[in-house]
């Protein structure tokens, strides 16, 4: 019997959805400037019964009047195979350009969305099997992470430390965790606390994990074997080691460095997160959390069910951030708050 069954199955389910996505998509994409990307539940392979899909056709190319039909095309083919659209924000379901992604890092320029679809790009995404399709993504993500480390002070100039790690990245992976915090409680407002409670969850455990995913992918890096390394080469290393670190699920990720540093904490982490797929999984648990208004929630046996499991998984994630390996938590400590 599988440990972490939910956890299995809407891995497989993910994979199955994939496959018919594939099929969907088929020749749509223009060649070698095209990739359909897929975002969330998807992509962290955590499909469940009442997910939507949040996707995008990422162009790395010339801009051509053409673009906007292959995406209405493929809303066409998404809607006939039943695929829940994605949220009302507009972040997904249409053409996304690279430049902004690359270009646009911090200032007037970088609204909420492009730093969203930048750092879902590189925390939470990956390319449906189509022609083109995972090279184009591929290319972008390396242009993105190149951006990150080739304007960070900590690796362009002689700063030789052991410890260091790719602020400038590490920094927006803080802001985007903060980010959707603050967007969590502006749609409380503006939505009158429409889902508020499936929201409240979805943040204490899918939103914690994007975060310390990307917060693990910025500290790793000093975490490395740096034996026999040509530091002239580093900026060089460090896209590689970023690069492969966003092949990789959030779970993925996580059971990384929790084999590596903290292998006691897998129970408390893992059960718990299979118990929230598990809630996602049930519609009329789901469902009863969508309906749930905040004045009824802490009367609702459900919503206590999915907070208590909530509050488990917090604590284990902060034993192993702050009592764990003395390496680890001493690079957490160091660069957690500043």
């Amino acid at each position: 019997m599988t440990l972490w069954p939910n956890i299995a199955a809407a891995d497989l389910r993910s994979a199955k959805k994939l496959q018919q996505l594939a099929g969907l998509v088929g020749d749509l994409l223009p060649t070698d400037e095209g990739s359909f990307v897929v975002f969330g539940s998807m992509a962290r392979r955590e499909f469940t019964v009442g997910s939507d899909l949040d996707w995008t056709i990422l162009i790395d190319g010339r801009a051509d009047s053409l673009h906007l039909r292959l995406v209405h095309q493929l809303r066409n083919r998404l809607a006939e195979a039943n695929f829940g659209k994605p949220g009302p924000t507009e972040v997904f379901g249409g053409l996304i350009f690279s430049h902004d992604l690359v270009h646009a890092v911090g200032g007037d320029e970088d609204t909420n969305n492009n730093m969203t679809r930048r750092l879902l790009l590189l925390l939470e995404s990956a390319a449906v099997d189509a022609p083109g399709s995972h090279e184009v993504r591929s290319r972008i993500v390396n242009a993105i992470l190149s951006r990150y480390v080739q304007e960070d002070a900590s690796f362009i100039r002689s700063n030789t430390r052991a410890d260091r790690i790719p602020r400038f990245l590490l920094n927006d992976v803080v802001r985007f965790w903060r980010t959707m915090a603050v967007d969590y409680a502006n749609k409380y407002r503006a939505r009158a606390g429409d889902k508020w409670a499936l929201r409240n969850i979805k943040l204490r455990m899918s939103r914690k994990l994007l975060f310390v995913s990307g917060f693990f992918m910025c500290i790793s890096w000093a975490l490395r074997d740096q034996q026999g390394e040509d530091d002239s080469f580093v900026t060089q290393h460090l896209v590689d080691h970023l690069t492969n670190w966003a092949q990789r699920t959030p779970l993925e990720s996580l059971a990384g460095i929790v084999s590596r540093y903290a292998p006691s904490l897998a129970p408390d982490i893992f059960d718990n997160y299979d118990s929230f797929l598990a809630l996602l999984n049930d519609n009329e648990k789901r469902t009863g959390l969508e309906k749930l208004s905040p004045d009824d929630a802490y009367e609702d046996g459900v919503f206590l069910e999915a907070r208590n499991v909530a509050t488990q998984f917090d604590t284990a994630l902060t034993k192993l951030l702050y009592e764990s390996n003395d390496d680890f938590t001493a690079l957490v400590k160091k660069y957690g708050v500043f």
